[in-house]
């Protein structure tokens, strides 16, 4: 006959292995929700034919040239989806433009910057839409200072981000470290410095 240690000692063990297991699965399932919302995401973006509401950039010209992308996601804290409401109307006070089911950040000539859509597939902004994750995408050959253009989007991904408790991240939705950074702006620097170069050899 057990004891009431060993009771003690296997109900304990077994309190143990169910909290193992329980944080093993939440782990893995919540690794599952993230990979298949940025497959959904990545399947989206900038495809050659493009659809009312998808990311394709105004520029017809600048279409059929090799795009240099920077991706930033806000992903939902605690994984829940955006208030859609609250979401439209702070991206309006930051002077986004809504066109074609997602916005668009413009500077002061109305030359786009930088496109926010969701960041599941199909990636529209509307009210009734359900989504943890907001994309922002800039392509870089297309502005015409991308250093600039890139630390204006970074500053309204922080902005944003402060206001709807989610994490900035990039591309493949790990967290923006200051390292990813530093890379991003080296990439907006020499895709900066080759334009200049070919704007002057024109």
């Amino acid at each position: 006959m057990l004891s009431n240690i060993q009771i003690v000692l296997i109900a304990g063990a077994s309190v143990i292995f169910l909290v193992v297991l329980y944080l093993f699965f939440r782990s893995f399932f919540t690794r599952s929700l993230i990979q298949n919302s940025l497959d959904d995401s990545q399947s989206m973006l900038f495809e050659g034919d493009l659809e009312q509401g998808t990311l394709g950039f105004e520029d017809e010209q600048a279409s059929l040239q090799e795009q240099e992308l920077i991706i930033l996601n806000l992903v939902s804290m605690d994984m829940s989806n955006f208030d859609m409401n609250q979401i439209i109307t702070l991206l309006k006070n930051l002077d986004a433009k809504f066109n074609n089911g997602f916005f668009s950040y413009r500077d002061q000539h109305g030359k786009e910057i930088f496109r926010i859509a969701s960041g599941i597939n199909p990636g529209i902004l509307e009210s009734d839409v359900k989504t943890h994750v907001l994309l922002l995408a800039l392509d870089l050959n297309q502005a015409s200072d991308p250093l600039k253009a890139f630390e204006i989007m970074l500053e309204v991904a922080s902005s944003i981000s402060q206001k709807i408790y989610a994490s900035i991240c990039d591309a493949s939705r790990s967290p923006l470290s200051k390292q990813m950074i530093e890379h991003l702006k080296f990439k907006a620097q020499e895709v900066g410095r080759l334009k200049s170069l070919r704007n002057f050899s024109d």
